[in-house]
């Protein structure tokens, strides 16, 4: 058999080695399985389909190779176009970042932390799209735990507390941060307009100290509470806690205050009295047909 052309022979050793290289490649992308590693084509097609892409999926190679990247996207996803416009801001930008909603060839849905970034030439032109998928799911239930559970110590640690008719109580146990403030007050005027209160009762006994901060926010929830018709009552402020208000300068305005849980609510008692006569008397000024 003649031997090839040196030309020939320089040629088939180059293709060999590519093939070799891409082989190796081919190696390394199946040897990683926690992380999804995808090749898609200009179109958004999937060009190429690791093991850990299988792993994740649930669809082998070959049935997926020439599909759109959408068959793994909710139905709402690839509705509103999502797969375009990751290729789009990938194409723009330079890479595209998503933590969202991916479906399993099961129908089963999972949280996928997406990166995807263009392939280019040596001329810089986008020949093609890799892109990364990560199975966060565990990571996204557990924050979801915790979110919830702080959200239920944060509903303990501010409850609002129907005492009487038209009577709210809402003991402050701890230290106020913002978002602890925020609770407080929109849980408080929630329950103020659903039990129609007249008279809220801010017990701050278990308040450790009362900072510029904390006043000024009790102060802001009492001036809410007045927009509605709702008398505020300050009770359990203690020696150092009102020698600290006083040094701060901090000025209560019309905010009512005694020193018991059991005098706020002899005053809140003999308010409901007095805003019952009113009412009282103004329906006998008006008369039975609002004559007079």
């Amino acid at each position: 058999m003649p031997t090839p052309p040196a030309g020939e022979q320089d040629l088939s050793r180059r293709l060999h080695d590519v093939e070799a290289m891409l082989d190796d490649v081919q190696a390394m992308l199946d040897a990683i399985t926690d992380y999804a590693i995808v090749k898609l084509d200009l179109a958004g097609n999937v060009a190429r389909w690791s093991r850990g892409a299988q792993a994740l999926h649930g669809y082998s190679a070959d049935e997926v190779l020439g599909r759109p990247v959408s068959t793994f996207y909710t139905d709402e996803d690839r509705a509103a176009g999502l797969a375009d416009r990751e290729l789009a801001t990938a194409r723009e930008s330079g890479r595209f970042e998503f933590e969202g909603w991916r479906v399993r060839k099961d129908g089963q849905r999972f949280r996928a932390g997406v990166v995807l970034t263009p392939i280019r030439d040596k001329a810089g032109a986008i020949t093609s799209f890799a892109k990364v998928v990560r199975d966060l799911t565990a990571e996204y239930r557990q924050a979801e735990t915790l979110r919830r559970q702080r959200d239920e110590i944060m509903e303990l640690s501010t409850p609002v507390i129907q005492v009487w008719d038209k009577v709210l109580t809402l003991p402050v146990i701890g230290t106020l941060d913002s978002t602890r403030a925020a609770r407080l007050t929109e849980g408080l005027l929630v329950k103020i307009a659903e039990t129609e209160a007249e008279v809220v009762i801010f017990d701050i006994s278990g308040v450790p100290t009362v900072d510029t901060y904390v006043a000024q926010h009790l102060l802001r929830t009492v001036r809410a509470a007045a927009l509605m018709g709702t008398v505020s009552i300050m009770c359990g402020v203690r020696p150092e806690t009102a020698q600290a208000m006083v040094r701060l300068g901090i000025d209560l305005g019309q905010l009512r205050s005694r020193r018991t849980l059991r005098q706020a609510l002899q005053l809140a008692l003999t308010l409901l009295t007095e805003h019952a006569d009113a009412a009282a008397g103004d329906t006998e000024t008006i008369g039975p047909a609002g004559t007079g």
